[in-house]
């Protein structure tokens, strides 16, 4: 290989280099998803529009928290708390006390009725749980987005072992409707 060679390799890498330092990154468009149904929250949260900041947790469907935020329900005879912080960090407390992850309990926290459900989130049962149990209601942290608010989905699921879990009405009809349970 001559010197004009090299200069001729150099000279194409830093010109392709230069066009690629030169040339914008930009964000996938969310209305652009290659995803289909699956990309858009009214899959998961029915047609309507999401809450956002409400005082109160829905029976079913999803709702928003921003920082500061909190929210109260009745899921499956207990009195549900959520709050959002300052960091976006999420915080639930079941009949006033303060739901903490424990590895070493059958449910998966430090209270009996309340066990760790899914990817992130808690499961609200009647009475004590361990991790195999279904319980009546759910609520999943869908998201956590950059502007530190939280995107939470309450699912209902059908008696009487639970294991059919719907997170909007329309499904929740739908099921009841055809005895699914």
């Amino acid at each position: 290989m001559n010197i004009s060679s090299i200069r001729t390799i150099c000279s194409l890498l830093l010109g392709t280099t230069g066009v690629l330092l030169l040339a914008q990154a930009r964000a996938q468009d969310p209305a652009q998803s290659n995803l289909g149904v699956y990309g858009k929250t009214s899959t998961y949260c029915g047609p309507q529009a999401i809450p956002r900041n409400s005082p109160t947790i829905p029976e079913i469907g999803c709702f928003y928290l921003s920082p500061g935020h909190r929210a109260t329900g009745t899921l499956s005879t207990h009195r549900v708390e959520v709050s959002v912080d300052s960091a976006g960090k999420e915080a639930f407390k079941v009949d006033g006390a303060l739901v903490m992850e424990a590895r070493d309990t059958a449910s998966g926290t430090k209270l009996p009725y309340v066990g760790v459900g899914g990817v992130a989130g808690y499961r609200f049962c009647e009475g004590p749980t361990d991790r195999n149990t279904g319980c009546p209601a759910d609520i999943t942290i869908f998201s956590r987005n950059s502007d530190k608010t939280v995107l939470f989905m309450v699912s209902e699921c059908l008696p009487p072992e639970y294991h059919l879990c719907v997170s909007t009405q329309e499904n929740w009809n739908y099921a009841k409707s055809q005895n699914l349970h």
